[in-house]
């Protein structure tokens, strides 16, 4: 009977079913690619979206609601909070949370060291808890005082020039509910939030320093009788207080051009790139729309920056800026896949624009001059 069953089974329906699951593997690879590159899409609208409120206020409270506003959005989590060190004191406060019960959170204080927020800001690494109760830094008071049980967390260092000011967190309910992709975003997040927290706490401390000034200034002035003695004084006050108004204004033009800088270097260089690849009709429209709104953010600031620098290519910056830390032109070659003759080329156009042809200067000695 075995033999006779065998004999009955046509030998082509084993290779059909072999075909038909490989094909259902490929397609359902296929799907899941597609849909990373539509998580990754939306991320990317989302955080360009968030760059330019983030950076545009320098209230310190307005540019923390901003940030957990933009995390809310992009994480969908229960909670999220920014912990920033207390010079005075050493511990880690929370100064803004969002998410449930946010106001419980808001304002708590951890030791140097304590909790994983307090671990952060005080090691500058990152963690990932895929279940909190397997890790004895996470401190259970705060959940505790939230009656709620928090399983994963994310904690994310805040460097301002690579000192570490605090720590950016997101927590939710559910266990493994972060990766690294989360971590990645975050990070990104955590970067731009530290620059935006270092401008908005330097001008309000410009302005307590101003309103110092201006009391002082209204208490001379209704002096009457020690108004001559006291003009010299008055006229030191107004001295500092134009050269700190002075000083702000080239601090916001430093500003202003870091900020278009970067996003020319780091930024436009890779949507470019984005934008040749194998994309289809929706994608290409979000990365124009990411485009459109990443130079709607600099415009105003573009009057403000030497017109030289906005002669060379996206390419010509890349070569330039790896030129300026060194990198030969077979290093330049090898990272940009291309070739040694295209690299050189690209130099040579480099000195010209700069105004190095026949010059005896090295561009990277040059370049490094514009740092």
């Amino acid at each position: 009977m075995t033999k006779a069953y065998t004999a009955s089974v046509d030998p082509s329906m084993g290779s059909q079913y072999l075909v038909r699951k490989r094909l259902e593997l490929e397609n359902q690879k296929l799907r899941e690619e597609i849909q990373s590159l539509k998580k990754n899409n939306d991320a990317l609208q989302l955080i360009s979206q968030s760059f330019l409120p983030i950076n545009a206020s320098l209230e310190l409270d307005r540019v923390l609601r901003t940030v957990l506003e933009a995390i809310q959005n992009l994480f969908g989590v229960v909670g999220s909070s920014i912990w920033l060190k207390d010079p005075q004191s050493g511990e880690v406060v929370c100064h803004q949370a969002a998410g449930f019960q946010s106001n419980l959170v808001k304002g708590w204080r951890l030791a140097p060291g304590e909790g994983i927020a307090g671990w952060v800001s005080a090691n500058g690494q990152k963690v990932i808890l895929h279940d909190t109760r397997k890790d004895t830094r996470h401190f259970g008071k705060v959940a505790d005082k939230m009656k709620v049980e928090l399983r994963s967390l994310i904690s994310m260092p805040m460097r301002v020039k690579s000192t570490v000011i605090g720590a950016l967190q997101v927590v939710d309910k559910q266990v493994n509910r972060f990766d690294a992709s989360h971590a990645k975003l975050l990070e990104a997040l955590a970067d731009a939030s530290a620059t935006a927290i270092e401008n908005a706490q330097l001008f309000e401390r410009a302005n307590r320093e101003i309103a110092e000034r201006k009391r002082a200034e209204k208490k001379l002035k209704k002096s009457q009788k020690a108004l001559k003695e006291k003009s010299i004084a008055l006229e030191e006050v107004n001295t500092a207080l134009n050269v700190l108004l002075k000083n702000r204004e080239e601090d916001q033009i430093h500003m202003e051009d870091a900020i278009v800088a970067n996003v020319k270097d780091l930024v436009m260089p890779f949507l470019e790139k984005l934008s040749r690849s194998q994309l289809d009709d929706k994608q290409t429209v979000y990365v124009q729309i990411i485009q459109d709104n990443i130079s709607n953010i600099v415009s105003p600031f573009l009057r403000q920056i030497p017109m030289k620098f906005f002669d060379l290519t996206p390419t010509e910056i890349q070569i330039a800026d790896l030129v300026r830390k060194d990198k030969t032109t077979k290093e330049i070659a090898q990272i940009l896949n291309a070739s040694e003759k295209t690299i050189e080329a690209h130099r040579n156009r480099l000195r010209k624009k700069l105004g190095l042809t026949n010059q005896p200067i090295q561009l990277r000695d040059y370049l490094m001059t514009l740092v």
